[in-house]
């Protein structure tokens, strides 16, 4: 995996925490966009027979705004991976230990432990955990459509 394929997907993993936080304010940027006070008596003021479709543009607008969209389909990505790891009833790289280690490195306030710590309290070797980090990171990936090649 590329280094800036594998930076993009570590930030996406830490804002998920915050993710639903960036989509309301991305939201609310939308519907309440800064108009710059506009003198109406200039040019014979409004037309008395326009149609108001300011709702239906706020509406089309929310549904096509890339930076919205980029932000739920990464939330729904990282959310989808770490069900994976949660559901996961089979001894496979994708389990509890690899939802413990991203928890640890990524989703934390304030992490504590590096790999070395996190290898020490999973009882896996420091290859182990790199190993299901990247499992991991190519799962966000593959859910979010990035080519990890």
């Amino acid at each position: 995996m590329k280094r800036s394929t594998f930076n993009y997907i570590a930030d996406m993993i830490r804002d998920y925490p915050t993710s639903e936080e960036y989509i309301r304010q991305r939201r609310q940027e939308l519907i309440n966009k800064f108009k710059e006070f506009k003198d109406e008596n200039i040019g014979g003021g409004r037309a008395l027979n326009k149609k108001d479709e300011s709702v239906a543009d706020t509406a089309i607008t929310i549904a096509e705004d890339k930076e919205l969209n980029n932000l739920k389909f990464n939330q729904l990505a990282v959310e989808n991976a770490l069900k994976k790891c949660i559901q996961s009833a089979d001894k496979g790289i994708l389990d509890n230990i690899t939802y413990d280690i991203i928890y640890e490195l990524y989703l934390r306030e304030l992490a504590i432990l590096n790999l070395d710590g996190i290898a020490n309290k999973s009882h896996l070797s420091l290859s182990q955990v790199k190993k299901r980090r990247l499992r991991f990171f190519e799962e966000v990936a593959r859910q979010r459509g990035i080519s990890t090649k």
